[in-house]
């Protein structure tokens, strides 16, 4: 069926539920122009046609944490508008699911935040800021002999800085790119030292740093050749990560990270985020909504000595405007392999969206299986620093 479908350039009717949430034909709002085709607004046109609504309307499956089978299918709300209070069950979650609603009936376009509890968890936080952001790979076939596939490698880390006037740096950073070489112990070693000088509240978004950590402590207590600082590092891993209750790991950290996507969850909504709490979402809206952020951003100051420091960066812009709306900084991001000028890269990868594509890990695995010059292994290591370090240049300033 498909096979004629395909040779007679049939369309192919597909229902529409709750999975096409993930479709990967659908396009943002930011993002649509009258020239660019969305697949998924071919299989939702009827609906949106049906309610005389523009492609905008936020649809029921867009609610955070909601699982809104049940209203589409029994209830024909496709809607997040047409939502009731009474839809959403799960207390914990329920006000902020409302809110979402709530923004969507009013057509409010303006974030929501809870000012006065940011501000009270805000004063428990100890000053210099240390911002953190990891790149990790899991591969089935392992790059060092002794380990095992998929374990985590921690190749890079990104750390910024700042301090109680709000002054941005990129303090520090690590990329291993030498072939062979198991990098995790020199990563957490590297990490300690740049945390180190000072007792700074240290941030990470979401657990993925945490869950690192906690994998390289056990990788550190189970190695065969234990290394020489070994209880040194566990001890200060144990001091800023927090233990998983679903391994039987037990400590008490005295320095726990804190969780910028959980400060978002609680304390900031904003529509232009269309439900999401990811950080490739929220930061453009506090962009769009911040005239402080754009204007200081918009200058090319990123990267020069009387501006903000960088390691990687000179008199960088990081915020353009289109039409009235600040384009998504992540866009402007330079490609990973535009640097790097040899034929096994441009035969093994192609030039899409490689920030999230995970180019860092692509980057990775090249090193480690591909014969190259230390001038080509420079130049992408080079590449990776501007990515990881752009991916939290302005997080202090978001909060």
């Amino acid at each position: 069926m498909l096979k004629n479908q395909v040779k007679n350039d049939e369309k192919i009717v597909t229902d529409i539920s709750t999975d096409c949430k993930k479709c990967e034909f659908r396009i943002s709002s930011s993002e649509r122009k009258p020239t660019a085709k969305s697949g998924f607004e071919e299989c939702w046109a009827p609906i949106y046609k049906g309610s005389k609504s523009s492609f905008d309307r936020p649809l029921s499956f867009d609610v955070w944490y909601f699982d809104a089978s049940s209203v589409m299918s029994e209830e024909g709300k496709y809607f997040a508008d047409q939502l009731e209070e009474t839809d959403f069950t799960t207390e914990s979650r329920r006000d902020r699911q409302w809110l979402q609603v709530v923004k969507a009936k009013t057509k409010d376009p303006t974030p929501d935040i809870k000012a006065n509890e940011l501000a009270e968890e805000m004063n428990s936080w100890t000053y210099p800021l240390h911002f953190i952001d990891f790149e990790t790979s899991r591969v089935a076939i392992p790059f060092n002999s002794g380990r095992r596939p998929y374990e985590q490698i921690a190749f890079q880390f990104s750390h910024h800085l700042v301090d109680k006037k709000g002054n941005v740096e990129h303090k520090s950073e690590f990329i291993s790119t030498e072939r062979g070489k198991f990098p995790n112990f020199d990563f957490v070693r590297a990490l300690k030292k740049s945390l180190s000088s000072d007792s700074g509240t240290i941030f990470r978004f979401h657990t993925h740093e945490n869950t690192v950590l906690r994998e390289i402590r056990i990788q550190l207590l189970e190695a065969k050749k234990p290394e020489a600082d070994r209880d040194e590092l566990v001890e200060w891993i144990q001091s800023i990560a927090t233990a998983s209750e679903d391994h039987d790991e037990d400590w008490e950290t005295s320095r726990p990270m804190v969780d910028l996507h959980r400060l978002v969850q609680n304390y900031y909504y904003h529509p232009l985020t269309e439900g999401s709490n990811s950080i490739k979402d929220v930061l453009p809206a506090i962009l769009q909504s911040s005239k402080y952020l754009q204007d200081k951003y918009s200058k090319a100051n990123y990267g020069s000595p009387k501006g903000i420091l960088s390691l990687n960066f000179k008199d960088q812009v990081w915020i353009s405007m289109d039409g009235g709306r600040v384009n998504n900084p992540y866009k402007s991001l330079p490609p990973v392999f535009d640097e790097v000028d040899f034929d096994k890269i441009d035969n093994m990868i192609s030039d899409s969206d490689e920030l999230r594509d995970g180019a860092a890990m692509t980057a990775y695995a090249l090193m480690q299986f591909t014969e190259m010059s230390d001038a080509e292994r420079d130049r992408l290591a080079k590449a990776l620093l501007k990515i990881l370090r752009a991916r939290y240049a302005r997080h202090g300033d978001d909060i």
